[in-house]
């Protein structure tokens, strides 16, 4: 898995991200488009909220939509 993760990043010319990230990045997302960290708790099957926030990353800059 390791080795094909590492070669869909470079096709997409994207450097430094690991497949582990992307945890990361569910947990995010889950807790703002619910505003509750609890509903990324229950996605992530954590027992507590402390480990889900552990996940959650704060977002530089504004979030945006696609121009299309």
């Amino acid at each position: 898995m390791s080795r094909k993760w590492a070669k869909a990043c470079e096709a997409a010319g994207i450097t430094g991200l690991q497949f582990r990230d992307l945890r990361a990045k569910a947990a995010t997302d889950k807790a703002e488009s619910s505003g509750d960290v609890r509903a990324a708790q229950k996605q992530m099957g954590h027992s507590s909220v402390v480990m889900t926030k552990h996940y959650t990353r704060n977002r530089r800059g504004a979030k945006v939509t696609p121009t299309r």
